[in-house]
């Protein structure tokens, strides 16, 4: 795990990285250049047994780097075309083994920020298609993909980055046409309001009764927050951003507006907790355009976008840290 970590020191920082931003801040260069460079130089140390092996999960041994390809992007789209050459997914005593193949994975997946978009899907179809030697190993990678790219509480969350494995799951031919029903709708989802795009537009009550528009809601930046008032995490985070100094001084000087809004919801418990919210916040209630024209999906509470001054996402489902992040790039 050791050399793990010095192989991807980035690891950690995917969330961030990941493409479901309309301009993701990108790692240091040298950082970057660390990470390819050094799972280039150190291929060969993979395949070594290592103090800790009974610990932990093998890694697939590393493919050495042609010395002509010397830009970042350049190297980290060999090494994730050329990943998973050494894995053969008949033998199953491998492919089946859900710790290994997990922990490969975050491997590869760790790569994805480094490399530039256009070889992630070639990469991603040659890992899928690969895996279809087994059915029972290719379905071992399609869970293993939702688990770290589409679940809220994955730290390797990414939309962006799970799209070409639905792409692939409907391409396949292992699943049925009523397998492949879940991924289509998930496509489906992926597709809508992303980064770049401009919001879907719906209409709110506010507090004070009248009813208002996202689209005319005005805001240099405009924090939209979906939230439950009957969710505990919704509580945390609203009192997250309620004591966040930074947002807390970009609202009070006119450069970002806070929209919460409870959709779908119960107007009776809206109406007792709508007063709970700090004044200068929007707040508002939504009927059920949202949920029945499915402008948005909201697979968990609270979700957070955040819109430019021509209500265009920037940011899709953002954590508070990636909120945070490009909040202080001004």
């Amino acid at each position: 795990m050791k050399l793990l970590s010095h192989l991807f020191p980035l690891l950690w920082l995917l969330p961030v990285a990941c493409g479901n931003a309309h301009a993701p801040a990108s790692a240091p260069a040298s950082a970057s250049a660390d990470v390819v460079a050094s799972a280039s130089a150190s291929a060969d140390l993979r395949s070594r047994p290592a103090a800790d092996s009974l610990a932990a999960p093998a890694e697939l041994p590393l493919p050495s780097i042609p010395a002509t390809l010397r830009t970042v992007p350049a190297r980290a789209g060999y090494l994730l075309e050329h990943f998973w050459d050494a894995m053969d997914f008949a033998d199953t005593l491998r492919s089946h083994d859900r710790p290994f193949l997990e922990q490969n994975f975050a491997n590869f997946v760790s790569l994805f920020p480094h490399a530039d978009t256009a070889s992630l899907r070639p990469a991603v179809r040659r890992l899928m298609q690969r895996a279809e030697a087994d059915t029972a190993a290719w379905r071992l990678v399609a869970e293993v993909a939702e688990k770290y790219l589409y679940e809220p509480n994955s730290p390797m969350l990414c939309e962006t980055y799970f799209m070409p494995f639905l792409e692939e799951m409907l391409r396949s031919p292992l699943p049925d046409a009523y397998e492949k029903v879940r991924p289509a709708y998930l496509l489906e989802a992926a597709r809508k309001n992303r980064p770049g795009m401009q919001a879907a537009d719906f209409a709110y009550t506010d507090r004070s009764g009248r009813v208002r528009t996202l689209h005319r809601t005005a805001g240099q930046r405009l924090l939209l927050v979906f939230y439950d008032p009957d969710c505990e995490h919704c509580r945390e985070t609203m009192e997250a951003l309620r004591t966040d100094l930074l947002i807390g001084r970009l609202v009070a000087q006119g450069g970002l507006t806070v929209l919460a809004v409870y959709a779908a919801g119960d107007r009776a418990l809206w109406e007792r907790t709508k007063g709970a919210l700090p004044a200068s916040w929007n707040v508002g209630f939504e009927a059920g355009a949202i949920d029945e024209r499915e402008l948005y999906v909201l697979p968990a509470m609270p979700t957070l976008y955040l819109l430019d001054d021509a209500k265009r996402v920037v940011l899709k489902d953002a954590s508070l840290p990636q909120l945070r992040a490009l909040l202080a790039e001004g």
